[in-house]
């Protein structure tokens, strides 16, 4: 059962509060109350800092663990999905006990326009990524990325290569489009901070937090347009669609070990 709000005509300017979504703009048109999120930037913080302490918990089993053998894979498995609890799982808690719900509060709305942009944005940071890795690899040689480093320690095990693959390619795009252009920039523009500049913050922060510093020009860019996806649609939908295809090959490879 969905949350009822009360009903109140709108008033005479053009957003609820700044940085509102669309699909937050389409509700207070309606007579929907919407109050002003409570929650902001150092709600990030502490998105980032539980996504920390989750990762740090379930490294430690990992760590104990002899590689190669099942209980090692399905433990990789636990310490790639239990940090998503922090990164996911305390914007969805502040937007109910602090806003409106994810859906109004980020923009979780699904319209054919948003999944076709999405596709596009997404198309695009493929093409990025390809041109940026080339270099990268010019210049430092052949790379892997923490997801492929995985992927190898998965090869003996089909069904855990499987459910990692779906990791990729569908939750972690979720949970990090909801952290990163869902409670990141929709409080950096309830701040009144600029579009662009929200974009350049939060595309640098994404990239850092890979900890993955030959890859971060090429998250950085990737960064940039899932932010100006986020930006151009005023929603985190369609981040989270170009996200999922810009990791749609990446995930294939994983599951055909390629």
């Amino acid at each position: 059962m969905g949350v009822t709000y009360p009903v109140v005509a709108p008033a005479s300017t053009q957003a609820p509060y700044p940085g509102a979504t669309d699909a937050a703009i389409a509700a207070w048109w309606q007579g929907v109350r919407l109050k002003r999120p409570g929650w902001g930037v150092p709600d990030f913080f502490i998105a980032v800092a539980a996504w920390l302490v989750f990762s740090i918990v379930s490294g430690v089993p990992i760590l104990l663990a002899q590689e190669g053998t099942a209980a090692y894979a399905w433990l990789l498995l636990v310490g790639v999905a239990l940090p998503w609890l922090g990164m996911g799982g305390w914007p969805w808690l502040i937007s109910r006990l602090r806003g409106n719900g994810m859906r109004l509060d980020f923009g979780l709305r699904v319209t054919k326009a948003d999944i076709g942009w999405g596709l596009l944005f997404g198309i695009g940071a493929l093409v990025a990524a390809g041109l940026i890795a080339a270099g990268l690899t010019a210049i430092f040689g052949e790379f892997d990325s923490s997801a492929g480093e995985v992927a190898r320690d998965l090869d003996d095990f089909p069904v855990a290569r499987l459910l990692f693959a779906l990791a990729v390619g569908f939750g972690a795009p979720i949970v990090e489009e909801l952290c990163y252009r869902g409670l990141l920039m929709s409080s950096l523009l309830k701040r009144g901070t600029s579009r662009w500049l929200s974009v350049v913050l939060s595309a640098a922060l994404f990239a850092a937090m890979h900890l993955e510093p030959i890859r971060f020009a090429l998250l950085f860019a990737i960064g940039l347009i899932l932010g100006w996806a986020r930006v151009h649609r005023n929603n985190t939908t369609t981040a989270i669609v170009a996200h999922m295809t810009n990791n749609m090959p990446g995930a294939i490879g994983i599951l055909f070990l390629l």
